[in-house]
């Protein structure tokens, strides 16, 4: 798992060692791991080179988890916003050379509101094992008991991965019906911010909507290319920063967790970002998008709610 975050396989063991047993020496911890000290040494000093392990007392010890890593999915979300823009750009440019594109290209364009749903419902129910989602306002059918098409596929074993736009909870009347959907297995998380709604079935086509002027919906429905690529990884991006629903503190990640138990102890931002090692305008960032996820508006609101609620 840590070769994800730029480790190789013998660095990511050293690390857990070391994690594990931090009072080892080095040749205790050579022949814990089967490696020559030479080799222990050399992947220490790389460990340190990338923010591992730090020298305190004249020993190398491991960098707490969340201090070192948590920089680097921040780093990973703001590369995802990036291609966030990007996926939107792009979804303009189609639009706009709609009518130039070669007939081959395999981007259908659905034109008419009774069009586009129906489609919708179409591509649910060619689902073979999966449907990702993210929605965000207005919303049409969000209850999957009122949808006879995510019913039908979620009947026949596909799974559902929604991200659901914060501002939607607050919504008159519970439209969404989250608990519902939760109940019969649908996966769910909310994000602060939803860039754009879009459905994809099984990774291999994709619904968007049109960026057009038009009064009249319309949305494309791409099923390979490029834009196909970068609707799926924006998807992933934005579900990864998600948090499951219903919120939780065993939802919460540690990360997050950690910054509200600075926060109610009367930590500020600067002294919060030193503690973390993180910058900051992402303390700042970061308790920005927990007051969204948490419907509230001010600071206070936002300890409130996370001592109410359990977060911590």
């Amino acid at each position: 798992m840590l070769e994800s975050f730029g480790l190789n396989a013998v660095e990511a063991e050293t690390y857990l060692a070391i994690l594990r047993c931090p009072n080892e020496d080095l040749t205790e911890l050579a022949d814990r791991l089967g490696l020559a000290e030479n080799d222990v040494a050399a992947t220490m000093r790389n460990l340190q080179e990338k923010g591992f392990v730090r020298c305190r007392d004249h020993r190398l010890r491991a960098v707490q988890p969340d201090l070192v890593l948590g920089p680097i999915l921040l780093r990973r979300y703001a590369e995802a916003q990036r291609m966030q823009a990007l996926m939107a750009a792009l979804t303009e440019e189609y639009r706009e050379r709609a009518a130039l594109r070669d007939a081959r290209e395999v981007v259908e364009v659905v034109t008419g509101a009774a069009e586009v749903m129906a489609r919708w419902e179409q591509l649910q129910l060619s689902a073979k094992s999966e449907v990702k989602g993210l929605a965000k306002g207005p919303v049409v059918v969000a209850d999957p008991s009122q949808s006879a098409a995510q019913r039908s596929a979620m009947d026949a074993g596909v799974d559902y991965r929604i991200v659901y736009e914060r501002s939607l909870l607050d919504a008159p009347g519970d439209p969404l019906q989250l608990a519902c959907s939760v109940d019969l297995g649908e996966q769910i998380r909310i994000a602060a911010d939803v860039p754009v709604k879009l459905m994809i079935i099984d990774s291999r086509v994709a619904m968007v909507p049109s960026l057009t002027t038009s009064a009249e919906p319309s949305a494309l429905v791409v099923s390979s290319g490029a834009l196909l690529d970068i609707v799926n990884w924006v998807f992933e991006a934005v579900w990864s920063a998600g948090v499951p629903f219903p919120v939780t503190g065993a939802t919460l990640k540690q990360a997050d967790r950690q910054l509200l138990s600075l926060l109610i102890a009367g930590y500020t931002d600067g002294a919060i970002a030193t503690q973390m090692g993180l910058s900051h305008r992402t303390v700042q960032r970061r308790v920005s998008q927990l007051i969204a996820i948490a419907g509230v508006k001010t600071r206070l609101q936002l300890v409130w709610h996370a001592a109410k609620h359990d977060w911590l």
